[in-house]
C-alpha cells in the first residue's frame, strides 16, 4: 500500500472532521488487517474507480457516530435514524470530494461513488484484507479502511 494512495484519505478524514465537527483526530497506528465491525457501528462504504480502483469504509463506534450526528445537527441525539444515516453519509459525500481533490493534485484521477451507509451487522465482507488507520477524537474512536486494487 503506497503512502500516495492512504494519505489523502487521512488528509480528508482529518480535515473534514474538525471543519464540519470542530473535532480534532489524533492518528493511531495504521495495520493490514482482515475487517470485522461491530453490529452497531455506522460504516460509510466508497468505492474508487479510474486510475485507481477499490473500496474505503469509513467506521464509526456508535457513540462516536451519535456524537458525529449531534454536532453535525447542532442537537444531541440518541439514535441513529434516517436523518442521522444521512448526515452521516453526507460527511462520507464531503470525505469523498476532499479526497477526489487530494489525489488530483497529485495527478492521479479517481472518480468516488456515492457513499452508501450501512450497519455493522449488515455489512457484507468480502474477505478482504484492508489497510486500517485507526483514530480518536474526544467523542470517540474511527476507522479508515482502505482497499486499493494493484
Amino acid at each position: 500500500m503506497k503512502a500516495e494512495h492512504i494519505n489523502p484519505f487521512i488528509i480528508s478524514v482529518c480535515k473534514i472532521m474538525k471543519d464540519m465537527c470542530m473535532l480534532d483526530l489524533k492518528i493511531g497506528k495504521p495495520s493490514m488487517r482482515q475487517i470485522a465491525y461491530l453490529e452497531d457501528a455506522s460504516l460509510i462504504k466508497l468505492g474508487l474507480v479510474g486510475n485507481l480502483t477499490g473500496e474505503v469504509l469509513l467506521n464509526l463506534d456508535h457513540q462516536t457516530a451519535l456524537g458525529v450526528v449531534s454536532k453535525m445537527m447542532m442537537t444531541p441525539v440518541d439514535t441513529i435514524d434516517a436523518i442521522g444515516e444521512s448526515a452521516i453519509s453526507e460527511l462520507g459525500n464531503m470525505i469523498a470530494g476532499n479526497a477526489a481533490t487530494v489525489f488530483a493534485n497529485n495527478n492521479i484521477i479517481i472518480d468516488i461513488t456515492t457513499p452508501s451507509y450501512s450497519l455493522g451487522s449488515n455489512y457484507q465482507d468480502s474477505g478482504k484484507t484492508m489497510f486500517s488507520i485507526p483514530f480518536s477524537s474526544e467523542i470517540g474512536n474511527l476507522t479508515i479502511d482502505v482497499f486499493i486494487q494493484e
